[in-house]
């Protein structure tokens, strides 16, 4: 088996320096692959850009992101980072795909999928509040005009738009690592929760009223129901194991592994067929394993690493290259030709077999004749600070389709 190590970091909040200094030391011992950050990671260029990060004032420092930003500094590990609720958004706004805001540093827009040596990963930036889910954006040009004065915080909100073509990838395929801020309603029943408790007492009435979390965010996991799921957020380290057999809604029976399946079936039997049914019982149990992480501060738990089995077979493992992922991409073009879906309805009245049958009706796969098409472009000295063009090469190269 070939192993990929990943090193996660949950909240930065503008500590990058500290946060590769470590993840250098570690390099050194055993070489890290890719560093994962879940969010806050306040990738503010200059102090243009503080009053679009939703903090008070007192607590607006510039971190050191714009020393990366600038090329003074330059990251030590390939590094992707999802946003959080505390992001400059005035920058990131520029970039809802995605791409490079430093040398060796990337991030991943709204939601996305991709591959890094033979791993795949999907990831939703921001958090969960209801009263937005439903509603667009404001554009990047109109806080612009009002100077970022109002509705920043919105701005961190996910978005329907955003889950649905996330909805739409097909579980039956693998995906390695789901990578979201927030962390899923419900994962909170299948860890420890007693000693979550201990560490944060004022969850608790956010655990007995099963408030603690994204709902959107358990939805997708048990659709995708990925091999990892990384969150960061609260502030506190938590692991949880979701075996997706079970009913995810009834937690206090707890979930039993591949190696605890109870089947009304005779074990000593002879018989082949029965033998099968348990071997096909047995292969049928998925599992994630939830790890959330704290933020980058001294004496907490902020960084792990973690290793994930690569597909082999994978362009990305072979060219050593990241690829975006072609079901994803398929589904963005998707919905640039049926712009009117993300909002004509709530999230659970779509049927995404309906949704995929059509997509697949009308656009097809061409990965295995041009498997090169989805190679995620290098990074160019200075692109940072093209985000616009960035941008616009995306939708021209991935998401605009050739008549």
């Amino acid at each position: 088996m070939t192993k990929v190590r990943i090193a996660v970091l949950g909240c930065c909040h503008g500590q990058l320096n500290a946060a590769y200094r470590t993840v250098a030391r570690m390099n050194a011992n055993k070489k890290i692959d890719l560093l994962i950050i879940l969010g806050d990671f306040q990738s503010l260029r200059s102090p243009d850009d503080f009053d679009s990060l939703s903090v008070p004032p007192k607590y607006r420092r510039l971190g050191d992101f714009h020393k990366y930003y600038s090329g003074e500094l330059e990251a030590p590990v390939p590094t992707v980072f999802i946003g959080g609720n505390h992001e400059s958004m005035r920058h990131l706004m520029l970039l809802p795909h995605g791409g490079y805001v430093a040398k060796n540093i990337f991030y991943l827009g709204y939601s996305n999928v991709f591959w890094f040596k033979g791993v795949r990963i999907g990831s939703l930036s921001g958090i969960w509040k209801d009263w937005d889910f439903d509603k667009p954006r404001p554009s990047w040009s109109e806080m612009e005009r009002q100077h970022w004065k109002r509705n920043v915080k919105s701005l961190y909100h996910v978005r329907q738009s955003d889950v649905i073509p996330l909805f739409m990838m097909d579980n039956a395929k693998k995906m390695d690592i789901m990578l979201s801020h927030d962390w899923p309603t419900d994962v909170v029943y299948y860890g420890d929760t007693e000693e979550l408790l201990r560490t944060k007492p004022f969850f608790k009435k956010d655990i007995e009223q099963r408030d603690l979390g994204s709902p959107i965010n358990s939805e997708l996991l048990q659709k995708i129901q990925p091999s990892w799921w990384l969150s960061a957020h609260l502030h506190v380290k938590f692991r949880a194991l979701i075996s997706h057999k079970t009913d995810f809604n009834t937690p206090s029976e707890g979930f039993k592994n591949a190696d605890e399946i109870e089947l009304d079936l005779d074990l000593d039997s002879d018989n082949d067929e029965v033998m099968s049914k348990v071997t096909e019982e047995v292969k049928s149990v998925r599992e994630t394993s939830f790890l959330a992480l704290d933020k980058c501060m001294p004496k907490r738990q902020w960084l792990e690493v973690i290793e994930v089995e690569a597909d082999t077979q994978h362009p990305s493992y072979t060219t050593g290259k990241a690829y975006w992922d072609s079901e994803f991409i398929k589904n963005l073009q998707f919905l640039e030709e049926h712009k009117e879906l993300p909002f004509s309805k709530k999230i659970d009245k779509y049927n995404w077999a309906e949704l995929v049958h059509q997509r697949d009706s009308e656009i097809k796969d061409d990965i295995d004749q041009e498997p090169g098409k989805y190679e995620i472009p290098e990074y160019e000295n200075g692109i940072q600070s093209q985000e616009a063009a960035q941008t616009e090469l995306f939708y021209e190269k991935y998401v605009s389709r050739l008549k």
